[in-house]
């Protein structure tokens, strides 16, 4: 049985540390896994430039075609866990807080498949800011935008099988806490075939 673990957050929120720690842990443990991101494709990526990050429309559709090539690849692998840095609910809530109807991109999100579990890790926007770039005017300037994409991530955590973490807290506290949840919901659906399965 293959499961999506999928790692959100916004900005500096220190989900790609955490992603990787994670996934050298399962292995640890004796799981097989598989680590990637989005955007995946670098021709993807390019794309993604090009827009400048303001077309919220040509970003869910530049998004989505990167992530339906993400998802086929990437699952033909043979893996206990895959693990994502980044997944759908990056476009619920960063797409949503440029002003996208939320049911919309709930439709374009559904052809894809549920992680077993999202870990949102969540910190407020200056701490983020500041751990990603401390005197960047550039960042400064998205705090306003970054607060709504904070507040969306929040909002949509049970749409994306979400568990919110603290992320203020060490790397150490935070992998406990994603490995103990993780544990616990693998326990749990160890007899019965879940909705998140894929």
């Amino acid at each position: 049985m293959q499961r999506i673990i999928a790692f959100e957050g916004i900005d500096g929120s220190g989900k790609t540390t955490v992603a990787r720690i994670v996934a050298v842990e399962l292995i640890k443990m004796g799981y097989k896994v598989t680590l990637s991101h989005e955007p995946y494709r670098v021709e993807i990526s390019r794309l993604l430039e090009e827009t400048a990050w303001k077309d919220p429309l040509a970003l869910t559709f530049l998004f989505s075609g990167d992530r339906a090539l993400h998802v086929n690849e990437v699952l033909k692998k043979n893996a206990d866990f895959h693990i994502f840095d980044r997944y759908y609910c990056s476009t619920l809530a960063y797409q949503g807080a440029l002003g996208l109807d939320l049911n919309w991109l709930l439709k374009v999100s559904s052809f894809f498949p549920k992680p077993f579990a999202t870990f949102i890790l969540d910190v407020p926007v200056e701490v983020g800011l500041k751990r990603v770039r401390r005197d960047s005017l550039a960042f400064k300037r998205k705090y306003e935008s970054l607060n709504k994409v904070r507040e969306l991530y929040l909002k949509i955590a049970p749409l994306c099988n979400g568990y919110v973490i603290d992320a203020t807290k060490g790397v150490e506290d935070v992998v406990r806490e994603v490995i103990s949840l993780l544990t616990g919901l693998l326990s749990a659906s160890s007899n019965a075939r879940g909705p998140q399965e894929v």
